[in-house]
């Protein structure tokens, strides 16, 4: 299954709202949530294991953006869909690259 949804074989519906919209929200928010408290947390190893959880975010998101990508390429439906979903995959990585600036560079934003 993990390289059909990279291949885009799932279709656009499977790809876009199970693995994009509630696996990133269920993998996002905690992680989210995490990175939050930080400042609040003075332990060093807390602050490594919110790095890495955001840096496998970072990979589970890319790999589904592919995948729904691919699967906007492959749907026949409404071409509108297809468009949305492309739109959603660029203000996906927008805001995960913008959340990673303000973990990695605190005080430049």
């Amino acid at each position: 299954m993990i390289i059909r949804l990279w291949r885009g074989e799932l279709g656009l519906w499977k790809t876009f709202w199970l693995f994009g919209l509630t696996g990133g929200l269920l993998l996002g928010l905690p992680i989210f949530g995490g990175i939050l408290a930080l400042p609040d947390v003075p332990d060093n190893r807390a602050a490594s294991l919110f790095l890495l959880a955001l840096g496998f975010l970072f990979v589970y998101l890319t790999w589904v953006s592919m995948g729904i990508w691919r699967a906007a390429n492959r749907y026949r439906g409404d071409s509108t869909w297809a468009v949305l979903a492309k739109i959603f995959v660029g203000v996906e990585f927008l805001n995960l690259s913008l959340l990673i600036s303000a973990v990695l560079f605190p005080d430049t934003i």
